[in-house]
């Protein structure tokens, strides 16, 4: 059987963070009354995927670990009930620091969760509450080892940098005391102001990291967690050898995955689509029995600009976020041509030290890493 990943989108907080900018809401009383279109969707799909088996499963959000034991056993049954599963599947949940409890873990656990991924963004207490985070550093810790406790044992942790008044230093102690707790996955996000959330209303008043010292901050991340024994798989993504995200790999390699939700993306047959992001609309549609409309995507956005762009050029831009790059026999097998001919920019910035070739394959530097979107709009031919 074909192979696909599964993506569950869970659109509630208690409260939205100043930078977030992914769709959520603070309402928490129609929680289950989502879960229930959530488990109508999955049987009225089901069909579809009859000869697909699912090797990967990712609930996020929003704040997937506001859910309770009851509303998870719910979602999880229905799962497994009316989708083919793989042996040893991945099974990776989002959880913040804060609204997590043994009661919770416990479910999550029993549910098959076997990764759990938890949003930290920073051990000093400070920057948490200039980021709008509902937990402070010691209740992130306690909730880390209370997940231990529970059996969880692949742990990923979110943190961010480049925040208001963020020094290097301050991002290195944030990686030391993260990597001191050996968590098996570290991801690590540069902040990004975005229009329409609470710092993109403020954002000429945010004191932040200028473009040097942002320089500074990834390529010092970078160093000092591959010293601490972690693989650097993906322009954000640190992990232990064996510990790399496999549900988030089937993004970056083109590999097909549904996603259920509002907002929610996917990647079946060949063509990308979403649904609306409009939780009421969406529960009211599947409650009626019908399936909620598929907007197909047509265009991509890069650079706060939409252009076309072809299955060629979206394998090129996803494949080069990994540490791996672009394998030039995989792609001459794939598109029937060298890779060089298609894209021959790219021999400027090996010259500039910014890509490399090694191993047959083209791959960016941490330098190219740090400026991959740039690197990636003067290479890639999109058709405007």
């Amino acid at each position: 059987m074909q192979r696909l990943g599964l993506y569950i989108h869970i659109p509630f907080c208690k409260r939205k963070c100043n930078y977030c900018d992914f769709y959520s809401c603070t309402k928490l009383d129609n929680i289950k009354s989502y879960i229930d279109a959530l488990l109508k969707q999955i049987v009225i799909d089901a069909p579809l995927y009859r000869d697909y088996e699912f090797d990967t499963i990712f609930i996020g959000g929003g704040t997937p670990s506001l859910l309770e034991p009851n509303d998870f056993e719910r979602l999880t049954d229905a799962i497994k009930n009316n989708l083919n599963l793989t042996q040893g599947l991945e099974f990776s949940l989002e959880a913040n620091p804060g609204t997590l409890t043994r009661e919770k873990l416990l479910a999550y656990e029993k549910g098959g969760v076997n990764r759990l991924s938890m949003g930290l963004q920073s051990t000093f207490d400070n920057e948490l509450k200039t980021l709008g985070r509902i937990h402070t550093y010691d209740e992130f810790v306690k909730n880390f080892n209370l997940a231990r406790e529970c059996g969880f044992d692949n742990i990923s942790i979110d943190v961010m940098y480049s925040l208001p008044n963020q020094k290097t230093n301050d991002l290195l102690t944030t990686l030391e005391r993260v990597s001191s707790l050996n968590p098996e996955h570290i991801s690590s996000y540069c902040l990004k102001i975005e229009e329409k959330t609470p710092f993109g209303k403020i954002k000429d008043k945010l004191m932040l990291p200028n473009e040097d010292e942002e320089y500074e901050m990834y390529i010092s991340m970078c160093d000092y967690l591959n010293k601490k024994g972690y693989l650097q798989y993906e322009i954000s993504n640190f992990a232990r050898a064996g510990y790399e995200s496999k549900h988030n790999l089937k993004y970056w390699q083109s590999e097909e995955y549904i996603g259920i939700g509002p907002s929610a993306h996917s990647f079946f047959g060949g063509e990308r689509y979403y649904y609306q992001d409009n939780l009421t609309d969406y529960i009211s549609t599947i409650l009626k029995g019908n399936s909620p409309e598929k907007i197909f995507e047509k265009e991509l956005e890069i650079e706060h600009s939409v252009a076309h762009i072809s299955k060629e050029d979206e394998y090129v831009m996803l494949k080069m976020r990994l540490s791996s790059g672009i394998n030039t026999e995989e792609f001459k097998t794939r598109f029937g041509k060298e890779f060089l001919n298609s894209y021959p920019a790219v021999e400027k910035y090996i010259k500039s030290g910014h890509i490399v070739l090694l191993n047959n394959s083209y791959k960016f530097t941490p330098q190219g890493f740090f400026v991959s979107n740039y690197i990636l709009t003067d290479i890639l031919r999109f058709e405007n």
